[in-house]
């Protein structure tokens, strides 16, 4: 099940700069201006981004992108050092 926890995670040294993640998610994703890679803006897209993260993970030709549940949920407090 999908929920806020939602991540956008990249692989950048399999990444072979094609462009699509940039062209299906602007609000995403953008490319590096010198090696042209897949740069993430948002790492946490709001739920209306979903449709298109999940367009750009399938249109992806290196496979570099995923977005899947992070193990803990966006904004989840750090656990406090035991005494």
């Amino acid at each position: 099940m999908r929920d806020s926890s939602m991540q956008v995670e990249t692989e950048i040294e399999r990444c072979v700069a094609s462009g699509m993640c940039t062209l299906l998610a602007p609000e995403v994703f953008d490319q590096d201006e010198v090696t042209g890679q897949v740069v993430v803006l948002v790492k946490h897209p709001a739920e209306e981004q979903w449709e298109a993260v999940d367009e750009a993970v399938r249109s992806c030709p290196g496979q570099v992108v995923r977005f899947e549940q992070a193990a803990e949920p966006a904004g989840a407090a750090e656990p406090a050092d035991a005494p």
